[in-house]
């Protein structure tokens, strides 16, 4: 897999709300706890080397839970550190929305579900499905190489704006939930037949995750889905 440059200048993705959506139904299930769940394979969207713009749009929505589709337009989370915004296309729907960990879902409730996910990691599954505390990016990634759950198909380095960070990718080709890592609202995990791409950030608020997930079969589809997301992503200037 190429080398994934993602030029979103963001610090530090941090969400303090408290509201959290119904995790996907179906063996894409999102969570352990269900609604926590990154559901999944996460696989990297190749994104701009376009440096993004800085400031926050006044015109953003707040990014609330719900059970339909969210409008196409740009939304933002009261309470992340730094303050950012993201623009979605038609048939996105909000995922978990709870304190430092938030994701976007399309095809919600079927084995396919896309998510875009962003989260500070706590721990990080290694040797023996242990938790261990998450220090740094290239910490976690060894770890992450040592998980018996899951199988790493692809290592990379990556850039965020100006930071420098780690990718792996891993899949699930069991027959049962594996755990990755420990997020704020509980333990996230990948289902059978899913694919997670995971980017990984040191920062001053801690480890930073951007992830992206969906099932092996329609890797590609989750890819084109993901990117445009990424790509909008804007952090205000601190």
């Amino acid at each position: 897999m190429p080398r994934l440059r993602i030029s979103i200048p963001l610090i530090a993705v941090l969400i303090a709300g408290c509201a959290t959506a119904p995790a996907p139904s179906g063996s894409a299930s999102v969570g352990v706890p269900p609604s926590v769940s990154a559901a999944t394979t996460a696989t990297p969207a190749p994104a701009s080397t376009e440096p993004a713009p800085t400031g926050r749009a006044t015109s953003a929505r707040e990014l609330v839970a719900g059970s339909g589709t969210l409008p196409a337009g740009t939304y933002t989370r009261a309470g992340f550190r730094p303050p950012l915004t993201l623009a979605l296309g038609d048939g996105w729907f909000a995922g978990t929305l709870s304190d430092g960990f938030f994701d976007v879902q399309q095809d919600r409730g079927t084995p396919d579900v896309v998510a875009v996910q962003f989260a500070r990691v706590e721990g990080v599954v290694g040797d023996g499905s242990s938790m261990t505390p998450a220090t740094t990016a290239a910490a976690a990634v060894a770890a992450i190489d040592r998980n018996p759950g899951i199988v790493v198909i692809d290592e990379s380095t990556s850039l965020l704006g100006g930071l420098d960070g780690l990718n792996v990718v891993i899949e699930n080709q069991g027959a049962s939930h594996a755990a990755v890592m420990r997020v704020a609202p509980g333990a996230l995990g990948i289902d059978p037949g899913r694919r997670l791409w995971i980017s990984l950030f040191d920062t001053p608020d801690g480890l930073l995750a951007v992830m992206i997930g969906g099932s092996i079969a329609e890797w590609d589809r989750t890819l084109t889905l993901a990117e445009p997301v990424l790509e909008s992503v804007v952090v205000a200037a601190q």
